[in-house]
């Protein structure tokens, strides 16, 4: 008779070779893909990387010579330190951003052994390491990988749920600091702290402890904050993360907004601001007014900002198949009916499997997983209703990805064991899902190949107001890259 303690390190061995070969494989495919995608620089990371050169010749955080608070610091400053190394090649921070990727994959696999089991956790890291955009994202100069990583470190921190002072004590500090450091990327996860507190008190913290984790929360992050905040202050007389804000809100809330980047080049109002928080003031102001005075427009606009949330990931694909005529498109959806079908097929039939058995697992968990997937599902509505309120695009969801994939993973697991919860409610919400999923789909082909899109990058349409040459310098010197938005 085989002794149970001697099968449990048996299988504890296995899984952790499984793990390493997952990890190993993750490597290799995305070092791969290095060295066999070399993309023009295209969108934010024309901005990203003039901001990097910027630090490193030591004008500080500026754009075309100017300082800028129009985008986060956060990717700049690493893609600087990098240049000083390297002299301005990317392959060290394509390279960072792999290592990056890895840890993600690590994290998806604590988070699922952790919430759920081992085999989850080894399921999610897996499709993690083999899923075709994640890999492809690493060979850009853009915030998604590294980001990614945050947000998960972020999540595991969070399920840890350590009832003991000092180790929770730890726990909301690191988070404070990561959300810190997240929000230096990008905005949105700047009201996690307060998410991550309802999840506890549904655990069954008190209000006493709950408040106590909140100012550990907000004081660390306030504390990562507080150099770019000052900075902000000293340098544009405004305590503010940025200066773009308002210019993206309006692109979302006005009278011909698609849903996603909508920066007309008439009857635009933002336009002949030179100032950008002025602009930014406005762009609020702008929104504000259209969303109390047509709300029956901004409701088809929701509908037109889900279907770019859960959209093709168009940016990627161009990136991926540049064509020299692509610079500049009169149409994109001249360029769009250009696009590889197959590599649409590749790149998207696993995020469509995803994205239905997550929804799956989402929606009906067994009973005892309950409290973890409220948790999980606040996190995605969270990001969903931020990008509802603002733009929305599908690169926006990268960092939201790696959560439905846990939930797949869970999902597959929960069907070949017969443990999901089902009840008539759930199945509709499982039905109203997908066919919102479907349809948004089929109209996005549709309205893609009709409309007319504003190609140009939408910060080089704001910024060549304040300085007119910009827009020539932009098209000499970047002639050989595509316009995307």
């Amino acid at each position: 008779m085989k002794n149970p303690s001697n099968v449990s390190v048996s299988a504890h061995a296995l899984h952790r070779k499984f793990l390493y070969g997952i990890l190993v494989l993750a490597a290799v495919l995305r070092l791969g893909a290095i060295a066999v995608f070399h993309s023009p620089l295209v969108s934010d990371e024309k901005d990203y990387d003039a901001m990097a050169r910027s630090i490193v010749h030591g004008e500080g955080i500026a754009l075309d010579g100017k300082p800028t608070a129009y985008r986060l610091p956060g990717y700049p400053l690493v893609l600087a330190a990098t240049y000083v190394f390297s002299g301005y090649s990317d392959l060290p921070v394509k390279i960072l951003q792999t290592l990056f990727d890895i840890v993600s994959c690590l994290l998806l696999f604590a988070i699922g052994k952790k919430v759920f089991s081992v085999k989850v956790g080894l399921l999610a890291a897996a499709v993690l390491a083999l899923f075709p955009i994640q890999i492809l994202y690493v060979t850009h100069l853009m915030t998604e990988t590294i980001f990614t990583t945050i947000l998960l470190l972020i999540v595991w921190l969070a399920v840890e749920d350590e009832k003991h002072d000092t180790r929770r004590m730890r726990n909301d500090l690191l988070i404070g600091a990561l959300v810190g450091a997240g929000v230096l990327f990008r905005t949105t996860p700047a009201l996690l702290p307060l998410l991550i507190l309802v999840y506890r008190w549904r655990l069954g913290y008190s209000l006493r402890a709950n408040l106590n984790s909140g100012v550990r929360m907000c004081f660390a992050a306030l504390l990562i904050l507080s150099p770019w905040l000052v900075r902000n202050y000293l340098e544009f007389h405004r305590v503010s993360l940025t200066s773009n804000g308002g210019v993206n809100f309006w692109e979302g809330n006005h009278a011909n907004a698609s849903g996603a980047f909508s920066f007309p080049d008439t009857n635009n109002p933002l336009a002949a601001i030179s100032d950008d928080f002025q602009r930014s003031d406005l762009g609020f102001r702008l929104g504000l007014d259209f969303i109390r005075s047509h709300p029956t427009e901004c409701a088809v606009i929701v509908g037109k900002k889900f279907a770019h949330f859960f959209a093709a990931d168009y940016w990627l694909l161009m990136a991926m198949e540049y064509k020299q005529e692509w610079a500049h498109p009169n149409n994109a959806g001249s360029v769009f009916r250009q696009l590889s079908l197959l590599n649409v097929f590749i790149l998207h039939l696993p995020y469509v499997i995803v994205l239905l058995l997550g929804t799956l697992g989402l929606v009906c968990p067994a009973w005892k997983d309950e409290k973890t997937f409220f948790f999980f599902r606040s996190l995605l509505l969270y990001w969903l209703g931020v990008h509802l309120i603002f733009i929305a695009d599908a690169r926006y969801r990268f960092p939201v990805v790696p959560i439905f994939i846990l939930a797949a993973a869970y999902g597959w697991h929960a069907m070949r064991e017969r443990s999901f919860f089902l009840t008539r409610g759930r199945i509709a919400v499982i039905l109203i899902l997908c066919l919102l999923y479907f349809g948004g789909w089929i109209g996005e082909i549709v309205t893609i190949s009709r409309q007319r899109i504003a190609a140009f990058p939408s910060s080089y349409q704001v910024r060549s107001k304040i300085d007119p040459s910009l827009s020539s310098r932009v098209t000499s010197c970047n002639s050989d890259t595509p316009n995307t938005r």
